[in-house]
C-alpha cells in the first residue's frame, strides 16, 4: 500500500501498523465528548479574530496531532474498504452496547453520535469513504494546518473565498464519532491493556 498519509503527514508521522490502536489510543487520550468539543472550540476561534486562549499553544499542537492520527488511520481502514462486521437494525440504535465507551464519568447522551444517519451509525466506515470523497488525504492536511495557523493569529478564517467552516466542522466531527462507533465495537484493548482496566487520563 502507498503510505500517503505519511507523504502528507503535519504532525502525525508514525507508520500505522494497526489503525485500531491508533483509534484506540485517540479516544484514549481524550473521550468523545471532549473531541468533539475541540473541533467546534478550534473552527469558532479560527473564523473569528481571537487567538486560542484555552490552553498553551503546546496543547493545542497535541489536539491537532491527534486528529492528524484518527484521520490516518481512518484512511488506511478506507483503503482497506473495511465494513462493519455488525448486522444492526434500525430498532437497536439506542442499543448502549453499540455506542456507550468505556469512559465512566460520560452519559449515554454524551456517547450518542449526534450527526451520523442511520445507515453510517449501521456502519460507520461508510463515513470515511464519504470524508475522503469530500476532498482527499493531501487537502485535508492543508485544511489542518490552515485551522492551526488561523487559531494561533488574530486572523478570521472566513476572509479565505475557498473555506467552508460548517462542511468542515460536520466531516470532522463526523469523522470521530464514526471513529467512537468503532472503537466501541471492535476494539477491546488500548496497547495490550483491557479498557476498562486503563486509568482514566482525560484531557
Amino acid at each position: 500500500m502507498k503510505h500517503e498519509y505519511l507523504e502528507t503527514s503535519v504532525w502525525f508521522k508514525d507508520k500505522i501498523t494497526d489503525p485500531y490502536q491508533i483509534i484506540a489510543a485517540f479516544f484514549d487520550a481524550a473521550d468523545i465528548a471532549h473531541h468533539r468539543k475541540i473541533i467546534k472550540n478550534i473552527l469558532q476561534v479560527a473564523c473569528s479574530e481571537r487567538c486560542w486562549e484555552k490552553q498553551v499553544p503546546g496543547h493545542l499542537l497535541y489536539e491537532f496531532s491527534l486528529l492528524e492520527s484518527v484521520i490516518n488511520a481512518a484512511w488506511v481502514l478506507d483503503q482497506e474498504k473495511k465494513k462493519d462486521p455488525l448486522f444492526i437494525n434500525p430498532e437497536d440504535v439506542f442499543n448502549p452496547n453499540l455506542f456507550v465507551g468505556w469512559h465512566g464519568k460520560l452519559t449515554k447522551w454524551d456517547f450518542l453520535p449526534r450527526s451520523l444517519s442511520y445507515k453510517e451509525f449501521a456502519n460507520p466506515y461508510r463515513v470515511f469513504k464519504r470524508f475522503f470523497r469530500f476532498q482527499d488525504i493531501a487537502n485535508w492536511k492543508e485544511q489542518l494546518q490552515l485551522l492551526m495557523d488561523y487559531s494561533l493569529r488574530s486572523m478570521n478564517l472566513l476572509e479565505l473565498e475557498d473555506i467552508r467552516p460548517l462542511s468542515l466542522y460536520f466531516q470532522l466531527t463526523k469523522l470521530v464519532e464514526a471513529a467512537h462507533l468503532i472503537d466501541v465495537r471492535e476494539v477491546n484493548h488500548v496497547g495490550g491493556h483491557v479498557k476498562n482496566r486503563i486509568s482514566k487520563r482525560r484531557l
